[in-house]
């Protein structure tokens, strides 16, 4: 079976589709991803059995006037371009948790299935660091987009004294090739993220846990189904009082392995399986 996942900044950026569109070739076999302007031309994926747009918009809509089978992911989150990408009719929408999966079925259309399969990582890749982290510092792996809103994150560790933040990704002081990505979760004691609440998932999160960091985030469904009980969460994190106190407790509580188990329940070992059997049944039908 030949799957083409139409990804415009693979090979450019490293954020969260591109890095799922690199995993998911890993994993599976017959995936072919293109970039950049080839991803919006239909001469060159066409043929495949399954094309999956990752980019939603004008890209679902090409992928479905021109292919019989299309798979979209709700990489955008519950809100405008998601409904969109529903309203193009694909054969499946794949929501990446339960909540997101109850929000599509409200705006898809008869014929569309929708299903759940979580996004996931490589947990022979992150792992716990061996020796105790010293220093109190906390990280934060996001682009520098106002969505994202790490100045958040960066006045409540200002906050907090002795305790340092680092925050890595694009338009941050910290740049790293994403080689080097799980040795900077290693060096950290918590990791906190609190995105706006249509972020989709959040990979990183997973990343974290496998680590064995802790995580602070925003108190919604979707955080909940993904962090379990290996956080801390926040009602409202503009409150930088409350996001300081919860980078605090977070710091000071024991977590043992929590975030490291909770990360073993998403790793691709388990997730993969998922993936097989969705390739499985659209090619029964």
């Amino acid at each position: 079976m030949k799957i083409a996942i139409l990804s415009f900044y693979s090979e450019k950026y490293y954020r969260g589709v591109e890095t799922w569109a690199r995993n998911l070739k890993k994993h599976l076999s017959g995936i072919q991803i293109f970039s950049g302007w080839q991803s919006y031309n239909p001469l060159l994926w066409i043929k495949a059995d399954i094309v999956v747009p990752a980019n939603g918009r004008f890209q679902v809509l090409l992928a479905r006037l021109f292919c019989k089978k299309i798979v979209v992911f709700g990489h955008s989150g519950p809100g405008a371009d998601d409904k969109w990408n529903l309203w193009c009719s694909p054969n499946i929408f794949v929501a990446f948790s339960s909540p997101q999966a109850a929000w599509a079925n409200k705006f898809k259309l008869p014929w569309t299935k929708i299903i759940v399969i979580p996004h996931a990582v490589d947990t022979k890749i992150f792992q716990p660091v061996n020796q105790k982290v010293i220093k109190n510092t906390v990280l934060c792996v996001a682009s520098n987009d106002p969505n994202k809103r790490i100045n958040l994150v960066a006045r409540a560790v200002a906050l907090l004294p002795g305790v340092e933040l680092v925050a890595v990704g694009q338009g941050n002081p910290v740049q790293a090739d994403w080689k080097d990505i799980p040795k900077i979760y290693q060096q950290a004691k918590v990791f906190c993220f609190v995105p706006w609440e249509r972020e989709a998932f959040g990979l990183v999160f997973l990343e974290a846990l496998a680590s064995n960091l802790p995580v602070v985030t925003i108190d919604d469904p979707i955080r909940r189904e993904i962090v379990g009980e290996a956080g801390v969460f926040v009602k409202n994190p503009e409150n930088i009082s409350d996001l300081a106190k919860a980078i605090k407790l977070a710091l000071q509580t024991d977590w043992k392995d929590k975030p490291r188990r909770q990360a073993e329940k998403f790793s691709w070992d388990i997730i993969a399986h998922q993936y097989s059997d969705l390739c499985k049944s659209l090619a029964r039908h």
